[in-house]
């Protein structure tokens, strides 16, 4: 198994006392911070937001009660900017933690809360073996004596083995527990070389792609996600992230399934079935990759507007709904529609009959849209490097019906030769098969006429028929 390090946080000056008659009974005392503030904050998905606040007395103590435990997670007990801690909060939620402000984090004690307790040390554990570590890495990086360098290789295998066995032992004694689950979180499973026959071709890249798959498969096999206490620690949204930007081939096809299936696997639970949702839908709208808008329509139709998401408010469902109908119709990978428009001289003809062998360039833009203004000059000149080569065709498409200001655009960013297209009686309705909310809005078909690419610039189509054409 390999492990992430847990960067242990600065704890600071607080008691935690023991009250029977409640559920959750926190006593905070801290001499230096007498009439100050103190701030219980909750992590959810990589988020902190602020869950309770109390007014420290004259004499630095005051106290948390709830007749209700907090969801278990990872908490922020927060003084100032430099004094503040994590504190892990299981099942158990009455006991105390006395610690000394002028000595962070060395001097506190816990009493009565053995997994909070549990969570501290092994913080500090892991700090000190993180700082061992470095210090072995920069000793490592600095010699040149090959016996010393497999020396220091050891002990980091050593160091390595000791954090394993660590949180092993954790969480085999707190199984079930917040803290084993918070574990898990930062478990990796180890991908392991095996032997390819005898003259295989290219076996970096084969190594490299059985490496992909097995982490595409095997990344979140410690993870629960369908347990609600998974998303409250700071770590498991960052890990969500890297392993969508990261572990996965950047393409929508190759990020779609995965994510569904992590929606899928979030299931048991509503609360970790809407964290999980909204999460992936946040995802999919905020993506730079293209065509990850199929994500959100996905999603959108799984899960949301079938009913599933019985959170979701009438507001977020029509939002939502509106959207899918705006863009559904022109999704990478889909079909474009044939509509017919008509060209300068009144004659109607179909983008199939205008489009180009390999590549059909479809370019919407209105004369008064500033990036319009800009973004025209170079299609322009694009259409000028490629206009004697069959295999590409440049449509563009004025979207407005001043026949007037069409013709005059025209001539001063000198597109006449282009072949030029509009919609003057508006009886192509090419707003519902190809989403022109923004412009300018450039679009690629295949010689298929299957949107090949969407929502993109000059430079980058630029590279798409430089790649394509080749």
């Amino acid at each position: 198994m390999k492990f992430k390090f847990l960067f242990a946080a600065i704890l600071s000056g607080i008691m935690f006392t023991v009250n029977a008659k409640e559920n959750l009974n926190i006593q905070v005392k801290s001499t230096d911070l007498a009439g100050q503030q103190v701030f219980l904050g909750q992590y959810y998905m990589s988020k902190l937001y602020t869950k309770d606040s109390i007014m420290l007395d004259k004499n630095g103590r005051g106290t948390f009660v709830s007749k209700e435990k907090y969801p278990e997670g990872l908490y922020v007990m927060y003084f100032s900017d430099s004094k503040y801690f994590d504190v892990l909060l299981s099942d158990k939620q009455q006991f105390t933690i006395k610690i000394d402000t002028t000595d962070i984090p060395k001097n506190i004690v816990f009493e009565g809360a053995e997994e909070t307790k549990a969570f501290h040390d092994y913080s500090q554990f892991l700090l000190q073996k993180q700082i061992n570590g470095k210090a072995l890495n920069e000793r490592k990086k600095q010699s040149k004596d090959s016996s010393e360098i497999k020396s220091i290789e050891a002990e980091l295998d050593l160091l390595n083995i000791e954090v394993k066995t660590r949180q092993n032992d954790l969480m085999a004694q707190y199984k079930g527990g917040m803290l084993e689950l918070f574990l898990k979180e930062l478990v990796v499973p180890e991908f392991k070389e095996t032997e390819l026959p005898a003259g295989s071709k290219n076996p970096d890249s084969i190594k490299a792609i059985n490496r992909y798959v097995f982490y595409k498969q095997h990344y979140f096999d410690n993870v629960d996600f369908s347990d609600e206490r998974t998303y409250r620690t700071p770590y498991i949204g960052n890990t969500l992230q890297l392993y969508l930007d990261k572990v996965l081939v950047q393409s929508y096809d190759s990020i779609i399934p995965p994510a569904i299936n992590l929606i899928e696997r979030s299931k048991g639970s509503e609360k970790a079935f809407q964290s999980m949702c909204s999460f992936m839908l946040d995802y999919s709208l905020k993506s730079k990759i293209m065509g990850m808008d199929s994500l959100m329509v996905t999603i959108g139709r799984k899960y949301y507007l079938s009913g599933e998401a019985k959170w979701a408010d009438s507001t977020l469902l029509s939002n939502l709904a509106k959207e899918i109908k705006k863009i559904d119709k022109s999704l990478v990978g889909m079909k474009a529609k044939n509509i017919a428009l008509c060209d300068t001289l009144g004659q109607y003809h179909s983008i199939y009959d205008m489009g180009g062998s390999q590549l059909t360039i479809l370019f919407f833009y209105e004369p008064s849209c500033g990036h319009c203004k800009k973004t025209s000059p170079l299609l322009r000149d694009f259409y000028d490097k490629y206009k004697d080569d069959p295999r590409i065709k440049v449509i563009a498409v004025y979207m407005l019906t001043d026949q007037e200001e069409w013709m005059k655009f025209l001539k001063e960013i000198k597109m006449e030769n282009m072949t030029n297209v509009w919609d003057p009686h508006r009886t192509s309705y090419y707003w519902q098969w190809y989403d022109t909310s923004s412009t300018p809005m450039i679009y690629v078909l295949d010689k298929d006429y299957k949107v090949f690419a969407k929502k993109i610039d000059v430079e980058t189509l630029e590279m798409i028929a430089k790649y394509e054409l080749k």
